[in-house]
């Protein structure tokens, strides 16, 4: 089969690493497996090593958005492919409505990495022109399918490389400091990288040693750096940057503990990696999500959502080497048990396939043109560039709005 996998851009982030291994494993199988990012992003040289293939979105500067979607579409139709599945975000909102062009002879699975409303909002928009989703994890799922009972929404909780017993054994034994290490995009509002800084502090005031390892670069960066100055933490802190994700294994298999005061997820690879690696989660309690994929006191700690005092209480737990190293190990079989990567493809695999035989229909009329179901286009989405560019908003409104009194939209 030819699979289609549709994102935003191969870099840094979870949506990416999904891509990257479902890809892996889909030409493992001796499937063609093609990344369809938006834009150029840096993780793409790692697509060589995977055998995956990559064809970015067809580069129109000057039409209007609703043209790009089109010419998307044109572009996939064109290519022949057995299925496409989305990788849903705002971020790739280009390729959701691209669907709407989309052969309906073509079917479409949607990936919901995230529990959060906008996400399930934008698959509903796009509700009648997909086939069927998959949830991450169970809270996702259980929601996802709730919100559209009218279509399958399965299960497939995320999995990742599982480490050799070599691999493991080499693992960092335990010692003072304490070494943490936080992976991620360095987002407040979605990981809570703002709390690392009163969490090493409250470690210090309580008198434990710690040292913290920042891998990740995002918008929060510099307001971070600000925030461990003032903390008076920041001789405790070694900001990495990005590293390819390849590397994080051994980063995790470096550190004792991943601290990871998220707001929110969907079924977070880096808490599945860091059981795999051995390296102890300490991470915010997320029901139906973290809460699966750590066994609390067992395999990692959960923290209630913004528990500062929490979180470096946790910490101080795993200076105790006997604690620390039943968790690691516990966090290990856990992994090799739950979250290898293989059985995610073998699963994802059978899904694919059966919607490719036609076991999720688009519903009539649209299983005779996904054109048939509401365009989810803006006012915006029919201007050119140079016009949103150029014209004062307050201008183009009320030409917009002119436009709805002559010409109203159809319903």
């Amino acid at each position: 089969m030819k699979i289609g996998l549709s994102l935003d851009e191969v870099s840094l982030g979870g949506g990416s690493k999904f891509m990257l291994d479902l890809g892996r494993c889909l030409v493992a199988a001796g499937h063609r497996a093609i990344l369809l990012p938006e834009v150029p992003g840096n993780w793409e040289p790692l697509l060589a090593t995977g055998g995956l293939e990559l064809v970015r979105a067809p580069a129109l500067p000057r039409a209007t958005f609703r043209g790009r979607a089109r010419a998307l579409a044109d572009a996939w139709n064109r290519a022949g492919f057995d299925a496409i599945v989305v990788n849903v975000g705002h971020l790739n909102r280009l390729a959701t409505c691209a669907l709407h062009f989309l052969d309906a002879r073509v079917p479409v699975m949607l990936v919901l990495h995230g529990d959060w409303e906008s996400l399930y909002s934008l698959a509903e928009q796009h509700l009648p022109v997909w086939n069927c989703a998959v949830g991450v994890g169970p809270a996702v799922h259980a929601r996802a399918a709730a919100r559209f009972p009218s279509k399958p929404v399965f299960c497939v909780q995320n999995g990742v490389a599982i480490p050799g017993e070599a691999e493991l054994r080499g693992r960092a034994e335990h010692a003072s400091p304490l070494r943490l290490v936080f992976v991620g995009r360095l987002v407040d509002a979605h990981k809570g990288v703002f709390r690392l800084a009163p969490i090493l502090a409250e470690c210090r005031r309580r008198g434990v040693d710690v040292r913290l390892t920042v891998v990740g670069v995002g918008p929060d960066a510099g307001e971070l750096r600000a925030r461990f100055a003032a903390a008076g933490v920041s001789d405790l802190v070694e900001m990495a940057g990005e590293l390819p994700p390849d590397e994080i294994p051994g980063v995790l298999r470096r550190h004792h503990v991943l601290l990871f005061p998220t707001n929110t997820e969907g079924m977070p690879l880096v808490v599945l990696e860091a059981l795999a690696s051995g390296c102890v989660p300490v991470v915010t309690r997320l029901p139906g999500i973290t809460d699966v994929a750590v066994e609390d006191g067992v395999s990692g700690r959960l923290v209630e959502p913004g528990d500062v005092a929490g979180f470096a209480e946790q910490v101080a737990a795993m200076v105790d080497p006997v604690a620390w190293r039943a968790h690691s190990r516990a966090g290990a079989q856990r992994a090799r048990m739950l979250f290898g990567v293989e059985a995610m493809g073998d699963r994802y695999l059978e899904l694919i396939e059966g919607v490719a035989r036609g076991a999720c229909p688009l519903a009539e009329p649209y299983a005779t043109s996904r054109e048939a179901a509401p365009m989810p286009f803006t006012s915006e989405d029919h201007l050119p560039p140079v016009v949103l560019r150029n014209v004062p908003p307050g201008v183009l409104h009320s030409l917009i709005r002119l436009r709805h009194r002559l010409f109203p939209p159809r319903p």
